[in-house]
């Protein structure tokens, strides 16, 4: 982390809408059997981004350089307080993922609803009130609370409120860290970040380094990275297969250059291993070429009605795939012996379209006996994963060793083939077993400069 004080940290709109399309509940498991809906929630992901916050020259004009992050005067204007608030909590997470990740070098997150973190106690579930996210640290191992705050002001009552979260006193027996991240959108966004007193905090490019050699022969870490690309999965999964196409991009290295403070992915416009890698493929060119090619083929495919392409690496597809499967069989057994058989139910095919599917709930049950169930659902589904915490890492490892060894056609029932989202006016970027890129025109935003 940099030094105490009011400082300038770089990002890029890639960075944070990666942020935004991992970090939240663990929805995954009910939308298996409609996978087609992962598009739709990262769009929902995505769109509040651009249509609340813009650049603004005048907003750095003091850097010296660059452009600040400030709220549109729809935000600050135009919008109900309802909708103010349930944008502060989008921008807070999506902050805290970006801070906690790119800046501190964390692993990913998993949201304290959907989980129990290691080493916890069992009445941290029963807890009202509990820390947002959780991580393991890949340079330390040490278990990391963090609690994400946003809104319009941040002021000192919520960001007490914030510390009184995070202490959860015994439940959390194990030595842990403590994170509270502050996001504020007034006049333009910035971040306070209170971290609890103790060792140095590693630095995020030594942690990077150490989360690729984690996924080689750690089972967790491997199932944690799964789960949080799982809606990447499922959303490429449900796409047309004659839509999918293959990104080439340069080779893993650990220690790369390309890595920036603040970062959570790499920009592929300025990296000279993915234009060397480009530069010798021949139009058209199938995953063997890229991989003779020292390269990372990933499966990339565009999600309608957004500005967003999103691919990912054979190897994290096959763990993905394998941890999909056991989580239509974990949901299928608890329809299967549910108190409340219509909750979730199995998914009806409209007559219309025949192509969307939904769930519904029965009319005559309250909402507080709906929300109880929901809880003890979500409540079964992570004793279910407790218990089957060694299949899951066995399975994801599986799927992994899979992946690594398997061409695309033992996955999709098409041969990819090399496309070039650049030429197409995409900006690009990747980390080691995922890719993203998003329109340039889409973010060609207004830029204020009074």
């Amino acid at each position: 982390m940099p030094p105490d004080g009011d400082y300038l940290v770089t990002t890029t709109w890639r960075d944070v809408l990666d942020a935004a399309t991992t970090v939240g509940r663990d929805i995954a498991p009910w939308i298996t059997a409609v996978p087609r809906l992962a598009r739709r929630e990262i769009a929902a992901r995505r769109y509040p981004l651009a249509a609340y916050l813009i650049r603004s020259g005048a907003a750095a004009h003091q850097n010296g350089s660059g452009h600040a992050v400030v709220p549109s005067v729809v935000y600050i204007h135009g919008t109900e307080s309802s909708t103010r608030s349930a944008f502060g909590y989008h921008v807070g997470m999506t902050m805290a993922e970006w801070a906690c990740r790119g800046l501190m070098g964390l692993g990913p997150t998993t949201h304290a609803e959907s989980a129990i973190p290691p080493g916890a106690l069992p009445g941290w579930q029963k807890r009202k009130s509990l820390p947002d996210l959780f991580g393991t640290h890949p340079s330390t191992t040490d278990l990391w609370l963090v609690e994400a705050k946003g809104g319009r002001t941040l002021g000192a009552s919520s960001r007490r409120k914030g510390a009184w979260q995070l202490d959860v006193g015994p439940l959390v027996p194990v030595t842990h860290q403590k994170v509270l991240c502050g996001t504020s959108l007034q006049q333009r966004l910035f971040m306070m970040i209170d971290i609890e007193s103790g060792p140095s905090l590693p630095e995020s490019g030594d942690s990077s380094e150490q989360m690729d050699d984690a996924l080689e022969h750690d089972n967790d870490a491997l199932v944690e990275l799964a789960r949080a690309r799982m809606l990447m999965y499922l959303a490429l999964v449900s796409l047309p297969p004659g839509s999918l196409k293959l990104a080439a991009v340069g080779g893993r290295r650990t220690g790369n250059p390309r890595r920036r403070a603040g970062s959570l992915v790499h920009l592929l416009e300025s990296d000279d291993e993915t234009a060397d890698l480009r530069h010798r493929l021949d139009n058209g060119a199938t995953g063997p070429a890229i991989t003779r090619g020292d390269g990372v083929d990933m499966l990339a495919g565009r999600l309608p009605g957004t500005d967003l392409m999103i691919g990912m690496s054979r190897r994290l597809f096959g763990a993905c795939r394998e941890l999909a499967e056991m989580d239509r069989r974990m949901v299928a057994e608890i329809q299967e012996t549910s108190a409340m058989p219509d909750v979730y139910s199995t998914p009806q095919r409209l007559p219309v379209t025949r192509t969307d599917l939904v769930a519904t709930a029965p009319s005559d049950v309250s909402e507080r006996q709906y929300e109880r169930h929901v809880a003890e659902r979500d409540e079964r589904v992570r004793s279910h994963r407790e218990r089957h915490r060694d299949d899951f890492g066995q399975a994801a490892r599986r799927g992994f060793a899979a992946g690594d060894a398997s061409p695309w056609e033992a996955f999709i029932s098409i041969t990819p083939r090399l496309t070039s989202p650049s030429e197409d006016g995409f900006l690009e970027a990747a980390t080691a077993d995922t890719y993203l890129a998003v329109e340039q025109d889409s973010l060609d935003l207004d830029v204020e400069t009074a």
